[in-house]
């Protein structure tokens, strides 16, 4: 029987791939336990423990080292009195501990994402949506998502919605990775959603990013058949509007409520304000979802009604997304 650690920053977003990789994992394995683990790097023991993984010598001297003692001087709280089998993780704040639990105890390592400065050898598989040319890659069509696992009906029930209507999404984020959005960008989405109310019903929901003055505008303004405003009842409706959407509208910036709409295989909108700032990975993504025709890219400011019935009209054109279970079993050959 294995034991699984799924660590995480802290991230919603980082967390769900990380939870979707497990999921995946424990379809393949006898499975006694999995550990769910949120992890604090020391900002001084972080740049220690990467010199030394990233050097081979560094890499012996932690193989011999290596004792709870010793991993709380870079993680605080880390209880290794029962070791992981496994370890999945996303994001750099877990980068390092993933790789210490499989250089020092064997583990199976998946780390979800670019692992930036660290040495990409130390993981057993890097799960990427971009081709980073590691041998060790598996390279995804779209970042681990967990299908929604609700019961639609009931929550129509609940809410007062029609599963048989025609229903768009719209997902809300706010400032962050570079991407900053004005008080002018949001008079524009609210303009777009109320002339476009008479043809659709607007499932909308905001998120911890969105700034509080801008998502009590929304509330106040949009011509919605149902507002999530996330700092004052934060529902969890992604999954259940996705699942009612014939079409998705979402904010740019967070590569995960964008990864879940494409995963969703609805047709995509994702709302760019003026300023997106440079960060050239994730721009190589979008433009991998844009060429495959798995997301069209749009101005906020230059939304019309068109544009609307072109959504409508459009059926995602991407690829079906690789089975995730079938790909990680050929990491389990001759351990499971």
């Amino acid at each position: 029987m294995k034991t699984i650690w799924v660590l995480s920053d802290g991230r919603p977003g980082h967390y769900n791939q990380s939870l979707a990789v497990a999921e995946a994992v424990k379809s393949l394995l006898p499975v006694s336990e999995a550990q769910y683990k949120e992890v604090k790097v020391s900002k001084v023991g972080k740049y220690l423990l990467r010199g030394l993984l990233n050097r081979s010598w560094g890499k012996k001297l932690l193989k011999t080292l290596v004792s709870p003692k010793a991993v709380n001087l870079f993680y605080k709280g880390v209880d290794l009195s029962s070791p992981p089998d496994v370890v999945i993780s996303a994001g750099k704040d877990t980068s390092m501990l993933n790789a210490l639990l499989g250089l020092c105890f064997g583990a199976t390592t998946l780390y979800i994402g670019h692992p930036k400065k660290l040495d990409n050898r130390l993981f057993t598989k890097v799960l990427t949506v971009l081709d980073l040319g590691f041998d060790n890659q598996m390279l995804l069509d779209v970042a681990p998502t967990l299908p929604y696992s609700g019961n639609v009906e009931a929550f129509c029930r609940e809410h007062g919605l029609d599963p048989e209507a025609s229903n768009t999404a719209l997902l809300i984020g706010g400032d962050g990775s570079g991407y900053r959005y004005t008080e002018k960008e949001i008079d524009a989405l609210i303009a777009f959603v109320n002339a476009t109310a008479g043809q659709t019903n607007w499932l909308v929901t905001t998120s911890r990013r969105t700034p509080q003055e801008f998502e009590e505008k929304m509330h106040e303004q949009m011509q919605a058949k149902m507002f999530v405003a996330y700092h004052q009842t934060p529902i969890k409706a992604v999954g259940p509007f996705l699942s009612l959407a014939d079409c998705v509208y979402v904010t740019e910036e967070s590569a995960s409520m964008v990864s879940e709409a494409v995963a969703a295989r609805r047709p995509v909108i994702t709302l760019m304000p003026s300023e997106t700032g440079e960060q050239q990975d994730y721009l190589a993504i979008l433009q991998k979802f844009e060429k495959t025709g798995r997301i069209t890219r749009c101005h906020m400011e230059s939304l019309q009604e068109k544009d609307h019935n072109i959504c409508l009209d459009r059926k995602s054109r991407g690829k079906e997304q690789m089975d995730l279970a079938m790909n990680l079993k050929q990491v389990f050959e001759g351990r499971i």
